[in-house]
């Protein structure tokens, strides 16, 4: 087993939606497949605005566009399911994510997922894509407080007994890095669709292709050396 003693990230925190696996699309679509088949339309704009979660800013955004036609979290418990069946399908790794999960895993850095999801969704990209890399899992139901708020990362590196401080997070939404940013944590950030928060210790890049162990504490060099 590789001796981890001197790499500077005591663990690597990952988001899961639209960071490991590309299923950003796949909300959107059922999303709006969702809200026309009760006559509403749902356009671009409003995509973006969910984008990251939570589910219940997601569910107040919705029962918004309705004018409050349906109680809380009505909206939503309808899109899980028809999510949970979506996920059961093949899954694309989004770019890079599957070579460094796979490479962070092979030199024994601890590793967590943490999701603004609930827990139905995190458990089925699970089980699509036979992940047994995580030490630890934390959805949307395993905290008081979701994204933005820093509580999954916090909780996540404290289980894998690693300082948030000497933790890393990839994160690819507004609300995932803000809380990554917040959690004290060095950040990775991915932007896709929206241009995300920049912070004293966050670095952005297009994708996480050509990124191994090796090479990704090489990017946070300078702000490592503070």
């Amino acid at each position: 087993m590789p001796n981890n003693n001197t790499y500077p990230f005591e663990s690597v925190l990952w988001d899961m939606d639209g960071t490991l696996v590309d299923t950003e699309p796949l909300w959107i679509d059922e999303e709006r497949q969702l809200m026309q088949s009760l006559g509403y339309e749902w356009d671009d704009e409003d995509a973006r605005y969910c984008i990251g979660g939570p589910m219940s800013r997601v569910d107040e955004y919705m029962r918004a566009k309705t004018n409050y036609a349906f109680a809380s979290f009505e909206l939503t418990e309808i899109l899980i399911a028809r999510m949970v069946e979506r996920l059961s399908q093949p899954l694309r790794f989004s770019t890079g994510a599957l070579e460094l999960l796979e490479d962070l895993h092979r030199n024994s850095i601890p590793l967590a997922l943490v999701s603004a999801s609930p827990r139905p969704i995190v458990d089925r990209v699970l089980k699509t894509i036979d992940s047994d890399f995580f030490t630890t899992t934390i959805s949307n139901d395993d905290v008081r407080e979701s994204k933005p708020a820093p509580e999954g990362y916090i909780k996540a590196a404290t289980l894998l007994g690693a300082a948030i401080e000497r933790s890393l997070v990839i994160e690819d939404s507004i609300t995932g890095v803000r809380a990554a940013m917040d959690s004290g944590a060095c950040v990775l950030a991915i932007p896709h669709l929206l241009e995300l928060p920049s912070g004293p210790r966050t670095i952005q890049r297009l994708s996480l292709e050509g990124l191994t162990y090796k090479n990704l504490p090489e990017i946070f060099e300078s702000i490592l050396a503070r």
